[in-house]
């Protein structure tokens, strides 16, 4: 990738429309102080950045550098632009053109696709203005004149990306998150410490008032014994007391209630239990035992005329059936001198006499049924006074039995509630132990509510409670201070470590390959020749998390102290020419120079002149300004310009409006092959 050509249009000192192209293999422009030169690198850089780095300066007396980025002198411009152009080594093009109404026509990502393809620094189109653009004023300011960590942050970030520079910035991203975590939590202990401290003595100071108030402490001492198990701060206690007082009152009501009902327990059961009861309740079982045998042998004389009259009964029937038998047989009469009945031979004598002792027979039968029944009648009123008598003395009985089976149901209930609430099953018979007990119950709820009461009403217990709920809460966040405290602690000390070993390999990395920078700087260093005495310059690194960058000549002097003006720049330029070599992230191979002899000598200025030669003989395209035009036709003589990549140069001077022009441009042709041997006599060889 190679400069084209810059057209600008009302900036800086470019009032009309003004296009320089660039040779591809170089171009040299000359003229004198003030007439334009600058502005040609200029256009570049503000093209590309959309600023201008080389004043150290951008506000002044109210104005800044953008109030003269655009032509500010007679007349006035048709347009303000700036535009810029590239092709690469297959002839494909590419321009920026940046106006002063709508900006740059180019996103930096467009721009960094095409210049910076690959792996790039940050803000990598900045660095690649800073590496390609050296200047005057920068030559001694970006080299010898850098601190040691800005000299070590300028190589770096010409080197581009190194293998694992993001783990570094993540690292480092990791630590200060880290670091920012810990300070946090840090504050945040503190903090609940103090706090934690300052309730922890206003907590001493109100006990002491607790303390010293006689009512409190006695309903504390109350509260106390009523609720021993409790928590030893006040509020937990006070809340243990409110609910044995809820839980009292209800073990006190149930108690009363058992002691009224055993009371009416205990009392019949008395009664129950008195002799004459007692002779009753004989009396009433002898009675039912006497009435169940009159009623059992009553019983069993109805059963008896019962079975006589069912007997009968059948007898009846069977004496009913007979003489309707007898009836049809004397109806019939004798047949043929048989018996109808029997079919017996018989006269009608014997006939008559059988029919006569069949119907006493019958006779006989049918009178035993009236008997019988006249005696299960008996019976049967007989047996109703056993009955009833028996049915008195059951009714008698049952009521005994009933009120002894509902004395025992009461008094098992009573075992049971009085076991339910804790106390002894005797006292169901001892009522006035367990009223005892009631009263006793009574009064201690009385004390209990009464010191509730007073603590409640004391605003010293208020405060001690109110102290010890805040204490507890800043207790709790105090530990969990403690605990993000030590977890950011073990957090940070990892981080430092990642962080410090991260690095370490990172600056391995880096010295690596600065090492390739070493022999560079060296050669150029001792093209210039700064010094006569000291040939070579080296570079040292130190530091592990701040990195440091040191030149050094003459066995550990610093050239930045013992160089003269001259003999600085000539080591700056050294220095910045070995760094924009270096540089390996993009394929602008071209070299700009804005009157970089300035302040140095004939002799340097020669030493440059070849080494310009030998960067253009490498194939890097060389763009250089200076004021002097016989160096101007020497840069043109010593550039190689090839038929494929021509060398131009031009003349810029100030036009009669004022703005700066281009007076003159012509090519410059390629050194014929063979020139020197064809001069001689000797035959060219092509």
């Amino acid at each position: 990738m190679r400069l084209d050509f810059i057209e600008a249009s009302g900036f800086r000192g470019f009032r009309d429309k003004v296009r320089l192209d660039f040779g591809a293999g170089f171009t040299v422009i000359s003229g004198r102080n003030g007439v334009g030169k600058s502005t040609v690198f200029d256009a570049v850089e503000f093209a590309l950045t959309g600023s201008i780095d080389k004043y150290a300066v951008e506000k002044s007396a109210k104005e800044s550098l953008s109030d003269y980025l655009w032509w500010r002198g007679s007349g006035v411009a048709k347009a303000h632009y700036v535009t810029v152009g590239f092709v690469d080594d297959e002839g494909i093009p590419f321009s920026v053109t940046r106006t002063r109404e709508g900006g740059a026509d180019r996103s930096s990502n467009d721009m960094e696709a095409v210049l910076c393809p690959g792996p790039h620094p940050e803000d990598a189109i900045r660095q690649l203005c800073k590496t390609s653009i050296i200047r005057d004023e920068w030559i001694s300011a970006l080299s010898l004149d850098l601190t040691e960590t800005e000299r070590f942050e300028l190589v770096r970030a010409a080197l581009g990306p190194i293998e694992g520079a993001e783990r570094t910035a993540k690292a480092s991203q990791v630590l200060a998150s880290a670091e920012t975590m810990h300070k946090r939590q840090e504050e945040a202990y503190e903090t609940a410490r103090t706090q934690l401290s300052e309730r922890l003595v206003q907590l001493s100071e109100a006990q002491d008032a607790v303390s010293r108030s006689g009512d409190v402490s006695h309903a504390m001492q109350l509260v106390a014994e009523a609720v021993p198990n409790a928590a030893a701060d006040s509020m937990n206690r006070l809340s243990a007391g409110r609910t044995a007082l809820t839980e009292r009152r209800v073990r006190l009501e149930r108690t009363s209630d058992l002691a009224q009902r055993g009371r009416v327990f205990f009392g019949r059961q008395l009664e129950f239990d008195r002799p004459e009861a007692r002779s009753e309740r004989e009396a009433a079982l002898l009675t039912l035992q006497n009435a169940e045998v009159a009623r059992s042998a009553a019983e069993q004389s109805v059963q008896q005329a019962e079975d006589l009259l069912r007997k009968e009964e059948e007898s009846d029937a069977v004496a009913a059936s007979l003489a309707a038998l007898i009836d049809h047989g004397e109806r019939l009469g004798l047949h043929d001198g048989h018996c109808p009945l029997c079919n017996a031979m018989r006269s009608s004598p014997e006939f008559r006499a059988g029919v006569d002792i069949a119907r006493s027979r019958v006779a006989a039968l049918e009178s035993g049924v009236t008997a019988a029944r006249a005696a299960l009648s008996g019976a049967q009123i007989n047996a109703e006074r056993p009955m009833a008598e028996y049915a008195a003395a059951q009714a008698q009985w049952n009521e005994f039995s009933e009120l002894e089976a509902e004395l025992s149901i009461l008094e098992l209930e009573l075992i049971n509630e009085l076991a339910e609430v804790g106390f002894d099953s005797q006292l169901t018979r001892d009522p006035d132990e367990l009223e005892r007990i009631v009263a006793i119950e009574r009064d201690k709820l009385i004390n209990l509510e009464r010191a509730l009461r007073t603590l409640e009403a004391s605003q010293a217990v208020s405060r001690l409670g109110s102290l010890e709920a805040q204490i507890a809460s800043l207790r709790a966040e105090a530990d969990r201070a403690a605990d993000g405290l030590e977890r950011s602690q073990a957090a940070l000390t990892a981080a430092r470590s990642i962080e410090r070993n991260v690095r370490r390999v990172s600056a391995e990395i880096i010295d690596e390959r600065l090492a390739q920078i070493s022999p560079l700087l060296n050669e150029l260093y001792q093209r210039l020749r700064p010094h006569f005495d000291w040939r070579t310059i080296d570079y040292s690194i130190r530091g592990d998390v701040r990195r440091f960058l040191s030149l050094k000549v003459g066995g550990g002097l610093n050239p930045q102290f013992v160089f003269s003006s001259g003999q600085r720049r000539a080591a700056g330029l050294a220095f910045l020419l070995s760094v924009h070599l270096a540089r390996a992230w993009t394929p602008w191979r071209t070299l700009l120079l804005d009157d970089p002899v300035q302040h140095i000598d004939d002799f340097r200025a020669l030493q440059l002149v070849e080494i310009l030669a030998a960067l253009r003989m490498d194939g890097r395209q060389i763009v250089c300004a200076v004021e002097d035009a016989a160096l101007a036709d020497l840069l043109a003589r010593r550039l190689v310009s090839t038929s494929e990549q021509m060398g131009y140069r031009y003349d810029v001077d100030l036009g009669p409006a004022g703005s700066s022009v281009i007076s003159d441009r012509f090519e410059v042709p390629p050194l014929p092959v063979g020139v020197l041997r064809a001069g001689s006599g000797l035959q060219a060889v092509s």
